[in-house]
């Protein structure tokens, strides 16, 4: 995963890590999940490839690609406690490594065209995606807290500007990015949500 430019490795030797694997209270309903050919586990479609935008590295499409299709499967990746430069969080203290093979140069965009379906711990197209149109993910949809907030350039009418995590947004734009949240940020919104009604009932 890069942001404004490609990640470099500046993960800690005390940032122990794991196996890629969704805890059980971050599972979502099996109703959620889409029918879909699995690519091999830890790999990216043979339909993406890397090529160079604005000076930096990022994911497109080498041929079309059909909305729902599986683009980067994330099993059993390593993951760490906290976040890097190159992660993609999939869980409370858990950040999935961004190797070079699946979400290493996968870009943001505050209007993005994939998204990170937990249901199968995969990079899934969110609409069809024309050849040659780079493929993007929304940060603030998976990221509590960036390592690093930089300034966003993707043009969308929608743009977040800074791109610092969801903890940052305001109520109005996380609420929009609910359907597509992270499992253990639709539980984060949903007890502030909550927090907030029985505030204003006092």
């Amino acid at each position: 995963m890069v942001q404004s430019m490609t990640k470099q490795n500046t993960d800690s030797s005390d940032n122990v890590f794991g196996y890629g694997l969704l805890a059980v209270g971050d599972q979502p309903s099996p109703e959620t999940c889409l029918p879909q050919m699995r690519l091999p586990v830890r790999t990216r479609s043979p339909k993406l490839d890397v090529g160079m935008t604005q000076g930096k590295k990022g994911l497109f499409a080498r041929v079309p690609i059909d909305r729902n299709e599986v683009l980067i499967d994330l099993n059993g990746e390593n993951y760490f406690l906290s976040p890097t430069r190159r992660s993609l969080q999939i869980g409370k203290n858990r950040h999935v490594f961004g190797r070079d093979e699946t979400v290493g140069y996968l870009n943001h965009s505050c209007e993005p065209n994939s998204f990170l379906d937990f249901s199968c711990l995969c990079v899934r197209a969110l609409r069809d995606i024309q050849r040659g149109e780079e493929v993007k993910v929304n940060y603030a949809a998976t990221e509590y807290e960036m390592h690093d907030s930089f300034r966003c350039d993707c043009g969308s009418s929608a743009c977040l500007q800074m791109i610092r995590g969801f903890k940052f947004l305001t109520r109005d734009q996380q609420l929009q990015l609910k359907p597509h949240l992270a499992p253990y940020l639709v539980k984060q919104l949903d007890a502030a949500i909550a927090q907030d009604r029985h505030f204003l009932e006092k």
